[in-house]
């Protein structure tokens, strides 16, 4: 591989970013929080989707705000642009991009100067610490032409090892890939230009025992023009996966194709599978490779119940290993007064949750600080985080009066989404808010908000766990509205074949206060679910016992291939 002639791009100048990390405040138990691992230990990293929106955009990058990234240079940032996250309409951005630090917040940016397009997505990947996540610079001794070999034990002789990589400075403006020499990976200009030195990447080498990682090869048969199509378990059928690519010119050390061209994927509706494309349209070549990473699928739902062995005050911890040392999980909880349809306990508290660093655990709270009741019950979903689940935070550009408005390719435009939001006190483990009020979701101008049910301002910084649910087998997601046929006092009663005489489904709910974009009903109370035996249904209860208004709104996720488990053993 050689190059004929060198280009000299010019360095990109980054002004007017505004933004920092939050403010700390005390932890819910009058703890210090402490800082932990990245991730669980299933994982090969923290992995979402970052979506440019005006709030987040200038020139030529989008910012990332991320309690993991800001304030942290040396972080390793895996990105691929992801034309459809969800699935929907998509944005294209042809260009070299680079992911850049700007303190105190990290970049992503299109290194030939071009404008950042509006809602152009990225996923983003952050690896674990360790051997496997590193920084590769170009130096005039392991730097020839278009090309820059790495010298890590972890690749070195390794012709089927699977790199990632993501330029970390825009100091080289063209579509690059990986290769293998016969004993070294290299990184190289798929242009042939000159690779300068001094310049660098983030390198993600994916463990040789992850089920996600694999080469994918364009061949005739998986080829239709500009795209090459992924068939993979993992990800077939699942329009929110999370995937990452990087170009590879010889897997294996056999064969070597070019294409030199800025890559992205996409998710075909109609195939119901992802694609890797070129995003200036032009025809995918034979034998093409691609290094590709996904998440494999985790997630569950299931019962956790507060006992005078896992709580302090005003809080319970939850002890899984999807949450625990993670405080960059995303945890939804909705309070189950009889778990199994077998006693009860109420909660007349606005919950939340958050992160204790010294316990390296998620806690449910009280917003106000009351005593957690002992037996006190919640179901617990912690999600396959992918595309479809996120964390949104109240800033001065998206915050009026009692309402945040969430900007986001699955929620726009969507008045029929369903939305189930939990109080995230500090995402990450950084920072700490309250909101001590009633929450719900409501459609307005092309967009889904979250506000306080009783109008209060909407505090700085407030932060909530968001996810658009795809149900699965066993699972279902619909919208239930209180009618007086099915209401009484605080109660209103929900009517469903996987809840129906099962007391130990597991349904979590928010309130909608206009399902659909239309109408809109408030109930200003905090809300629980409840197993009635005598009628064999769940049913949704305000906690104070006051009437449940006719016409509120919820959304309801339930999944019921979950055997009952009564409370969290420690």
């Amino acid at each position: 591989m050689f190059t004929q002639m060198i280009r000299f791009v010019t360095f990109l100048a980054v002004i007017g970013i505004v933004g920092t990390a939050g403010v700390v405040r005390a932890v819910p138990p009058s703890l210090a929080d402490t800082a932990i691992s990245l991730a669980a230990a299933s994982s090969p990293g923290v992995q979402f989707v970052h979506v440019a929106t005006a709030d987040n955009t200038a020139g030529t990058y989008t910012f990332i705000d991320h309690p993991l990234l800001n304030n942290n240079p040396s972080a390793v940032i895996i990105a691929t642009p992801n034309w459809n996250p969800g699935g929907g309409s998509g944005v294209y951005n042809d260009h070299p991009i680079a992911a850049v630090y700007f303190s105190p917040k990290w970049l992503i940016v299109n290194q030939d100067i071009a404008s950042m397009p509006a809602y152009a997505a990225f996923n983003v990947l952050v690896p674990k610490a360790g051997p496997n996540a590193f920084v590769h610079t170009a130096t005039v001794t392991n730097t020839f032409h278009n090309y820059t070999l790495i010298d890590n034990p972890l690749t070195n002789g390794k012709p089927n090892a699977k790199i990632l990589v993501t330029p970390g400075d825009t100091t080289n403006s063209h579509p690059i890939g990986v290769w293998y020499n016969g004993t070294k990976w290299g990184i190289f200009n798929q242009d042939s230009a000159n690779m300068p030195t001094g310049t660098f990447f983030n390198v993600f080498v994916i463990p040789e025992t992850y089920a996600g990682g694999f080469v994918h090869q364009a061949t005739a048969a998986n080829i239709s023009g500009n795209y090459t199509v992924i068939d993979h378990p993992l990800i077939n059928g699942n329009p929110n996966a999370i995937v990452f690519v990087t170009p590879n010119w010889n897997p294996g050390n056999v064969g070597g194709t070019y294409n030199n061209h800025n890559i992205g994927i996409w998710y075909s509706s109609s195939q119901q599978k992802w694609a890797i494309f070129n995003q200036d349209l032009a025809a995918m070549p034979v034998n093409a490779a691609f290094n590709v990473l996904v998440l494999v699928p985790q997630s569950d739902v299931f019962v956790h119940k507060a006992t005078s062995a896992n709580s302090t005050g005003h809080v319970t911890d939850v002890d899984h290993p999807l949450s625990n040392n993670d405080p960059n999980a995303i945890v939804f909880v909705t309070p189950n007064w009889n778990p199994g349809g077998v006693g009860g306990t109420y909660n007349n508290h606005n919950i939340g949750v958050y992160y204790s660093g010294p316990l390296n655990k998620w806690s449910i709270f009280n917003q106000d600080i009351a005593t957690m009741p002992n037996d006190a019950a919640f179901n617990v979903l912690i999600p396959h985080p992918d595309a479809s689940v996120f964390v949104h935070k109240a800033t001065a550009a998206n915050t009026s009066g009692h309402i945040t408005t969430i900007d986001y390719p699955l929620t726009n435009n969507k008045p029929n989404a369903i939305l189930l939001v939990t109080p995230n006190w500090n995402p990450g483990n950084v920072g700490g808010t309250y909101n001590n009020h009633p929450i719900g979701v409501y459609y307005t101008g092309g967009k889904w908000t979250i506000f306080n049910q009783d109008f209060a301002a909407m505090p700085p910084n407030a932060a909530f766990n968001v996810i658009v649910p795809r149900p699965g087998p066993g699972e279902a997601v619909f919208v239930h509205q209180a009618s007086a046929a099915n209401t009484s006092s605080h109660v209103t009663f929900i009517d469903h074949p996987l809840t129906n005489g099962n007391p130990t489904a597991l349904v979590l709910v928010t309130p909608n206060y206009n399902p659909g974009g239309g109408g809109g009903m408030y109930n200003n109370h905090p809300i629980g679910v409840y197993y009635e035996v005598f009628s064999g249904k769940w049913a949704i209860f305000n906690q104070n016992l006051d009437p449940m208004p006719l016409n509120a709104a919820f959304n309801v996720y339930v999944r019921v291939n979950q055997v009952y488990v009564p409370l969290i053993i420690r």
